[in-house]
């Protein structure tokens, strides 16, 4: 019997919760959705765990609470997103642009972000515990309450950005400070 393939993007787009349905009734489909354009879509609470989202645009999208543990993100934009409650643990993120977002309580845990970007970004509250942070740009972000145990900075930037030095549980010698 042949079937018709599930155009994912747009059942994604149609309802999350239909998507999310999907992904449980179908594990081991592989989630591919390199370089699709979703932005300004409301994506709120997707499962998006392990999918493939190089260079994908999802910039100026309700993302809050989306599961991208493991996901490839690289390369992707996500500039000016509502990701309030995230959960990045583990995901490729090199190259990705989350410029201007709402990341408030996000997760990061082991994420590698090397060479992104979260300037004038809100990360209160955020995990970056053992995260790649290396050559990203913290300017103007807003890190408050920010946790960052083991992560590593080396060249990352953290000009004028708003966090507490005496909280990060790791080593600073190679970032930009103030």
């Amino acid at each position: 019997m042949l079937t018709t393939p599930v155009d994912l993007a747009a059942l994604l787009v149609e309802s999350p919760r239909a998507f999310n349905e999907y992904r449980a009734a179908h594990p081991d489909e592989a989630i591919t959705l390199q370089g699709v354009n979703l932005e300004g879509c409301d994506l709120a609470g997707a499962d998006l765990h392990g999918a493939n989202l190089f260079e994908a645009n999802l910039a100026w999208s309700n993302l809050a609470g989306v599961n991208f543990e493991g996901a490839d993100l690289r390369r992707s934009w996500l500039e000016g997103c509502n990701l309030v409650g995230s959960r990045f643990d583990g995901a490729q993120m090199d190259y990705a642009n989350l410029r201007s977002s709402k990341l408030r309580g996000a997760t990061f845990r082991g994420a590698t972000l090397r060479w992104g970007t979260f300037q004038h970004s809100d990360l209160r509250d955020a995990i970056f515990d053992g995260a790649n942070l290396r050559r990203v740009v913290f300017c103007d972000a807003d890190l408050t309450g920010a946790a960052f145990k083991d992560a590593n900075f080396a060249e990352a930037d953290l000009r004028w950005a708003n966090y507490q030095i005496d909280t990060i549980e790791s080593d600073l010698s190679g970032a930009t400070i103030r």
